[in-house]
């Protein structure tokens, strides 16, 4: 019995109930008690995280209902680390925006209370070992995060909350019935007394289940959770959705949000693996249309937040490329990718957040000269930009690289020259756009206004991902052991026949 599962969610849970109750009418009692919810978390996520995917190990609670191992660490270490950031990053960036006008004060109860609740129901997601459980608490990330995306409460807003809730409901739809057929194939095959819902239980009889039924949940769960992923083309609700919402929302929706929909792709479908290669078949066709689909969308945006939206669509196609491989090194590239878009997507809707903070502009035409009047946002968008571009030395270029080398060693040729050319684009549509924003001369009317650098509660997180950034690509080294563990995890989890 490992209680620590348990408060994982139970602390941001109670600490965004607290807020609801207490902290309605008082910004800074609403600001202190998601501030102290999230450290906590963070606190316990650490410890999960050291003793999964550090040391390898497995924890329970409930006899199984919930379970932990080192991919679960690792997605709950990142989950909670971003939660940490966006809490701190959130107190001056939405201080500012009650100051302008945008939201009423009263509100920002409604803000850190749904902040508090959308982070446990991420890292509940990561703890369950129900299948039905499961689909509970993806679709609990979807609700959460709805009222999030649309706070500002403008058309815009309202208009992609509503998008992203129907497109997300009818999406993780399909993945219900993915699960209960998956339960129905089970139940036939697992002995009296072992309980058929257990995601364990499962995949030890994966290959006992009938391929009909296979093929059709297969399907249907890649429907479900690809539409959480902002997989193509159940990717519709992600530009909307990330562009809308507050920036600190959009860094955990992009960061760590369509994480979790990977991660229940990860446990539901890889199962399959070993007995029906057109399962991996399928998620890499589906991971080839889906970065090739991004980065083209990319080269048309205009709007910085939109740009960064499609960019993680780019970046979903990668993981989904590994682990449609099917290989060791493939699964193993694909989480390593995983960890590096949390961290350099997260630093780049923030430093874009904070672009938006002191500019009030977030069209690129509208922009220029930055680097000059905001240093350490340049600095930090830099970093980002040369990561999500691919440049040697930065962490996004070994996962990458990674990824293609487990794409020659599979027998995928086609496959690796696709990734490598959409990288090249990736690295050109960066560097025109850090020019655009951050150098050259600013406009007359940013020089009025007065920029200057955004307060050291959002540039102090967004250099301490930079530099974590930087810490992998120059030493990745440093988390070889942790990928190692969490790869291992996942075939542990694939009865090999």
């Amino acid at each position: 019995m490992n209680n620590e599962i348990l408060y994982l969610s139970l602390v941001p849970a109670i600490a965004g109930i607290l807020i609801f109750i207490l902290g309605r009418k008082s910004r800074a009692l609403s600001e202190t008690l998601a501030l102290l919810g999230t450290v906590i978390t963070f606190l316990i996520a650490v410890k999960i995280f050291g003793q999964t995917a550090v040391q390898g190990g497995v924890l329970t609670f409930w006899n199984e209902e919930l379970r932990m191992d080192a991919l679960s660490g690792l997605i709950a270490g990142l989950v909670a680390l971003l939660g940490l950031i966006a809490s701190v990053y959130s107190v001056p960036y939405m201080r500012r925006e009650v100051e302008m006008g945008v939201v009423p004060a009263e509100r920002m109860g409604v803000y850190y209370g749904w902040f508090m609740i959308f982070l446990a129901t991420m890292l509940c997601a990561t703890t369950v070992n129900n299948i039905i459980l499961l689909w509970v608490i993806i679709e609990g990330t979807t609700l959460a995060s709805i009222i999030l995306v649309g706070f500002y409460w403008n058309r815009d807003a309202i208009e992609a909350a509503y998008k992203y809730a129907i497109l997300l409901t009818v999406g993780i739809t399909f993945a219900l019935f993915g699960c209960v057929l998956l339960y129905s194939g089970a139940s036939q095959q697992i002995a009296g007394g072992i309980d058929p819902l257990k995601l364990t239980e499962i995949a030890k009889v994966a290959g006992k289940i009938p391929k009909s039924i296979v093929l059709l949940s297969v399907v249907m769960l890649l429907v479900g959770f690809g539409t959480k992923a902002g997989m193509v083309p159940f990717h519709t609700w992600l530009p909307d959705a990330h562009a809308e919402a507050p920036t600190p929302i959009s860094a955990m929706l992009s960061g760590v949000m369509i994480k979790v929909g990977v991660y229940a792709l990860i446990r539901t479908v890889l199962i399959f693996y070993p007995f029906y290669s057109i399962v991996s078949t399928l998620v890499l066709i589906f991971g080839m249309i889906t970065m090739v689909v991004g980065v083209i969308m990319m080269m048309m945006q205009e709007d910085l937040k939109r740009f960064l939206a499609f960019c993680s669509v780019t970046s979903m196609g990668y993981i989904l490329m590994g682990l449609g491989l099917a290989n060791y090194l493939g699964i193993y590239g694909a989480i390593f990718h995983l960890l590096n878009h949390s961290l350099m997507k997260a630093l780049a809707f923030l430093s874009v957040g904070a672009v938006i903070y002191s500019t009030h502009h977030r069209r690129v035409p509208e922009l220029g000269g930055l680097g000059k009047y905001m240093p350490f946002t340049a600095v930090a968008f830099y970093v980002a930009a040369l990561s999500l571009g691919g440049i040697p030395f930065f962490n996004g270029f070994i996962s990458e690289f990674t990824l293609f080398i487990a794409g020659v060693k599979a027998g995928f040729p086609w496959a690796t020259v696709i990734a490598v050319a959409v990288a090249i684009l990736n690295v050109a549509i960066f560097f025109h756009l850090t020019y655009q924003v951050f150098m050259g001369e600013a406009p007359e009317n940013l020089k009025a206004a007065g920029i200057k650098e955004v307060p050291v509660m959002m540039w102090g997180g967004m250099l301490i991902l930079a530099f974590l950034c930087l810490l992998i690509g120059v030493y990745p080294q440093i988390v070889s052991p942790i990928l190692n563990e969490a790869t291992k995890a996942v075939f542990a989890t694939i009865a090999m026949p």
